[in-house]
């Protein structure tokens, strides 16, 4: 669904952008000095272009020729010819943008007096290139040069009010590499830039609908909420089209966060503002719309609805062969089939596709739900098993890009405080050396100014290298991440699965995907209450039960409430591991796991007991990396650097009267007065 929205959408993204483009020349009809000032007609002749962009006028083009026969000079000439070139964003035949792209900058290079009139021309020229290597070639490496090059002249010229729309366009062509941390730091440029320059709140509203769209391809569907609702709050700002845009991708977030009654009430608004607007004429939009409602009544059991709105548009589609919509559409008649029982269909569906480019990650995630559903009912556990290592690998790699990007947003919130603290000390040299030949006082106030900004120097390089350290945890939790759930432990799974050829009433795979869920959000918080971890550390345990058998006892021992405790998430988690892991394999009568949570007066203790063979320091085993309590140990000594109270962490054995190892106990003492706040990623 999401790919959808871009490779659909970026029709109205089009769109969007030549009317941004155009209207920022308008912009750029102040004041300028010198030659690049323009006159009284320049700025009419703009306007009428504006407003025929705006609304894809059929005679936007005689009327693009006939002001550039009057132009009175070459750079003129050249603006005029370039806006012509962005009609291709728009209109076939696209490639065109490659000869009015070619043609500008070959002009603009020419000129030696790069003045801020002829930087702003040059920026287009490169906007116009970078739109045909990301429309008709989909080389997105090649986008993102050119896009570079937009934005960089763009600062540097009469139209810098066009700079955060460039952003805005290199994130979407990182979206499109799937480089979402990058994707998301250009969008925040966007915005930190737009904001500098005090543009209209509707650019703001588009470069928030940009973020909103990243944050929920990572999964981090509580960030991307907040840039929705703040796009939300100026919807009456948008025109239309980006209208559609916005009410469209605030439908998606809802869809992948799993609350389908939500996205349905959100294509249903978007259905209504078509209507509103046009209906069927608007057939790009209602058409992204209808295939969109028919995912999600899929979701919510209503298949005749599903059905009826595929037949409606897939022979527009399939007429203009938009092939990532085609493939929805295979998608979505795959979960049809499944849900009716009709499987054969499915294998007709799949055997009869043939795509010339490459489907986005987030709509192959989509088909990859319903035919795990397939591949469950018919039995092929080993097609099963190939999904889920792919889907693994595919979070993973989530999960990797999340932590990249909240790690680029530490050090950039950084760099825009230094870059701050480096322009307030550079105005103040500048008054000092105004004010050297004023009286002494004014000196002393001077060098006191001086001595405050140092101290704020310092404070924030000492501030960075606390956030140093932190990235170092960041990225020693994502560095073990696997330790926490096994792949040794997902495959041992789906490999009992396959020797148990499909029984009917064995639902441990859908437990395991449970399982690898959970695990993942729970990776995004700081903490999480004990009662959380033990919902986790429950399932966990009864998947290992089924693998290891009858011989396994679990209990717990609760004496606090365990929805008050806090602590970082998956403590509990790697120590059950390691028990059942290292302790209880190890034996051959029956294996005890216990977990004990007692109150005192100021902690908590949480305590993981096993009767296995104990715990000997000395004598490493050679299946130990020793990977979980080391994330554990790291994790407790970052939190306490941040708190006056401490945790503590022990591991003892049990012995019996001779003094003999019968098991072993790690203890987590936890005070209740510890704040997790320095911990957060």
């Amino acid at each position: 669904m999401l790919t959808l929205v871009v490779n659909v959408g970026k029709y109205c993204n089009l769109l969007k952008a030549a009317a941004m483009a155009s209207a920022l020349l308008l912009t750029a009809c102040g004041k300028n000095s010198g030659e690049d000032t323009r006159s009284e007609l320049q700025h009419d002749r703009i306007t009428m272009l504006v407003d025929s962009i705006g609304y894809a006028s059929p005679k936007f083009m005689a009327i693009c020729d006939s002001l550039m026969s009057l132009a009175k000079d070459s750079a003129d000439y050249y603006e005029l010819f370039a806006t012509k070139g962005m009609r291709y964003t728009i209109a076939n035949p696209a490639d065109s943008m490659l000869y009015y792209a070619d043609k500008t900058l070959v002009w603009t290079n020419s000129i030696s007096n790069k003045t801020p009139r002829i930087m702003g021309i040059k920026s287009r020229g490169y906007a116009l290139k970078a739109s045909y290597y990301h429309t008709m070639r989909q080389d997105n490496d090649s986008a993102i040069i050119y896009f570079t090059k937009a934005y960089s002249t763009a600062m540097q010229s009469d139209i810098i009010y066009n700079a955060p729309n460039m952003a805005a366009n290199l994130g979407d062509a990182y979206v499109f590499r799937d480089d979402l941390p990058n994707a998301a730091q250009w969008y925040r440029r966007a915005l930190y830039v737009a904001d500098s320059l005090n543009l209209p709140e509707r650019s703001i509203a588009s470069i928030n609908m940009g973020l909103g769209r990243i944050y929920t391809q990572l999964q981090d569907y509580g960030n991307a909420q907040k840039y929705y609702e703040d796009a939300d709050a100026r919807f009456n700002m948008m025109k239309y089209n980006m209208q559609v845009y916005f009410l469209n991708n605030y439908g998606n977030l809802y869809y992948f966060s799993g609350d389908y009654l939500a996205a349905k009430n959100m294509f249903l608004r978007m259905k209504r503002l078509i209507e509103d607007n046009g209906g069927d004429k608007n057939i790009n939009d209602i058409s992204l719309c209808k295939i969109n409602l028919a995912d999600v009544y899929l979701n919510l059991g209503n298949t005749d609805s599903a059905q009826i709105l595929i037949d409606e548009i897939e022979p527009f589609y399939r007429k203009y062969n938009v092939e990532s919509a085609i493939y929805y559409i295979g998608t979505i008649k795959i979960g049809i089939a499944v849900k009716k029982g009709q499987l054969d269909r499915v294998k007709q569906i799949v055997s009869g596709e043939h795509y010339k480019f490459p489907i986005e990650q987030s709509m192959k995630g989509i088909r990859a739900r319903y035919m795990k559903q397939y591949y469950s009912l018919t039995g092929d556990y080993r097609k099963a098993l190939e999904l889920t290592e792919h889907t693994q690998a595919e979070e993973d790699s989530m999960a990797h890009n999340k932590m990249n990007m909240r790690s680029m947003e530490i050090m950039m919130r950084f760099t825009a405080d230094t870059l701050k603290l480096h322009h307030e000390m550079a105005i103040n040299k500048k008054n000092e050396e105004v004010m050297t030949a004023r009286v002494t006082v004014m000196i002393i106030v001077l060098a006191l100014v001086t001595v405050m900004l140092s101290s704020a120097y310092m404070f924030i390089y000492i501030k960075k290298r606390r956030l140093q350290l932190q990235l170092k945890v960041i990225n020693l939790r994502q560095e073990n991440i696997r330790q926490r759930i096994s792949p040794h432990f997902v495959f041992n799974v789906l490999n009992q699965q396959i020797g148990l050829g499909g029984q009917k009433d064995d639902n441990t795979l859908v437990e395991l995907s449970k399982l690898i869920r959970r695990n993942l959000e729970l990776l995004g918080k700081s903490s999480i209450s004990l009662k959380e971890e033990l919902d986790f550390v429950d399932s966990y345990v009864t998947i290992e039960q089924k693998l290891i058998g009858e011989s396994l006892h679990y209990c717990k021992d609760i004496r606090c409430d365990i929805q008050q405790l806090c602590l970082p998430p998956m403590l509990v988690q790697i120590l059950v591991e390691n028990a059942i892991k290292h302790g209880l394999k190890a034996i051959d009568k029956e294996k005890h796991l216990t977990i004990r949570a007692i109150e005192d007066n100021d902690d908590y203790s949480v305590m993981v007991e096993n009767n296995g063979k104990g715990y000997d320091c000395r004598i490493p085993s050679p299946n130990s990396t020793a990977t979980g309590l080391n994330v554990i140990r790291q994790m407790i000594t970052f939190i306490n650097s941040g708190n006056k109270s401490k945790m503590h962490f022990s591991i003892t054995n049990i012995t019996d009267e001779k003094g003999n190892a019968v098991g072993c106990k790690a203890t987590l003492r936890i005070p209740k007065n510890i704040s997790f706040n320095n911990f957060k990623e």
